[in-house]
């Protein structure tokens, strides 16, 4: 079996027998590294712009319904997309104008090194165990509808176990990654000066693996359950009702992000497979090597949009949040206090029950209730 040289990223050479087979070897003229940088530039600005608005709207709660526990791990999972294209991509962007060559030497240079490995394998491990966080939090929603099993302090303390735990599997990637200068060149790699490589990335793709399996069980069951069960009748309270419509919305938007980071992130570790221990040129080639790369940091910049095609919540803070910035501009004052995207209407229930009156002075019957649309977000 071959023995790769580095990082499965980096691609430049597999030593066999010796001697060093190159499978990206060709520098990439003026167009291709054009494009590649043109495509890298997209995801970061996408990326930071979705993501820092994603966090801001959560921090800002306008209209009260964003602290929920399925939205700390999706904001907890933004800041992971953000850290990583802050973290890594701009040292992929440099390294495609270089053709992988790292430019930095000395103890600085070795220093970025050790970080870019590092960061990157986190962000990717933190967002392996939101995923399947997120599903877990979906599949006892479904099954206990009436109890609260994953509250908002259990959900923090999840939160910071699903960082402390990568952080530490990944504290040999810190550790061993290097400066290693060949031809008079110098590159950053990690398995040339990490022996145990192998078994590392073992355990890696086991938990890959082991949370995929997770993940479609539990997506199974949840489908299973709601084929099964009837829709609420018109005896049902119409709370119940607009709750049962919105927690179908809100698992749509989870499936949304599972199928995309499942879509982005695959081709990356079908590649980690083959060409850490096997070698296949098609797999290996430049052309499979950027499409991996770039889609697996794409899919920093696509969970945004999905976080606000089906959630309505953060649509609200989005506008907010353009209306402000834009408020410079404009000349108009933001109403921080004013719901968006809210239609108030009425609707009779069966049965006039005596009307009370409350502190205000207004009349509260429990035969008309006002109902905001939107307003019982999951």
């Amino acid at each position: 079996m071959a023995n790769s040289s580095f990082k499965y990223h980096e691609f430049a050479t597999i030593e066999k027998n010796g001697s060093s087979q190159n499978y990206n070897a060709d520098e990439d003229s003026f167009i291709e590294m054009f494009f590649k940088c043109l495509v890298y530039a997209l995801i970061v600005i996408f990326s930071i712009i979705g993501n820092s608005l994603t966090i801001a709207a959560f921090k800002l709660n306008i209209n009260g319904k964003l602290h929920t526990v399925n939205n700390m791990f999706i904001v907890s999972m933004a800041a992971g997309d953000l850290l990583l294209t802050l973290g890594s991509t701009p040292e992929r962007i440099i390294r495609t104008l270089t053709n992988d060559q790292w430019l930095l030497e000395g103890n600085f240079g070795v220093f970025l090194c050790k970080l870019a490995n590092f960061l990157e394998k986190l962000c990717m491990n933190v967002s392996i165990v939101h995923v399947s966080m997120v599903a877990i939090d979906r599949f006892f929603v479904v099954f206990y509808p009436r109890k609260k099993i994953i509250t908002k302090k259990k959900a923090l303390w999840f939160i910071i176990m699903a960082w402390l735990a990568p952080a530490l599997f990944c504290v040999p990637l810190l550790y061993y990654a290097n400066l290693d200068r060949t031809n008079g060149k110098v590159f950053c790699k990690t398995r040339v000066f990490f022996k145990n490589w192998r078994s590392w990335y073992a355990v890696f793709l086991s938990f890959l693996v082991i949370t995929l399996l997770l993940v479609v069980m539990l997506y199974a069951a949840i489908a299973i359950r709601l084929s099964r069960k009837k829709m609420p009748s018109q005896s049902v309270s119409f709370r119940n009702r607009i709750g049962a419509r919105l927690n179908i919305r809100v698992l749509k938007m989870v499936a949304a992000i599972l199928f995309a980071f499942y879509c982005c992130f695959l081709p990356y570790w079908v590649g980690w497979v083959f060409c850490s221990y096997f070698v296949y040129s098609n797999v290996c080639s430049g052309t499979y090597v950027f499409t991996s790369i770039a889609l697996l940091y794409a899919n920093s910049a696509i969970n945004p949009v999905i976080y606000s095609f089906f959630n309505i919540n953060f649509r609200v803070g989005f506008r907010f949040i353009f209306k402000k910035i834009c408020t410079p501009c404009t000349g108009k004052k933001t109403r921080p206090h004013r719901r968006e995207g809210r239609q108030e209407s009425y609707v009779i229930m069966k049965g006039i029950r005596q009307a009370e009156k409350v502190y205000n002075g207004e009349l509260r019957c429990n035969a008309i209730k006002k109902v905001g649309s939107g307003s019982y977000e999951t």
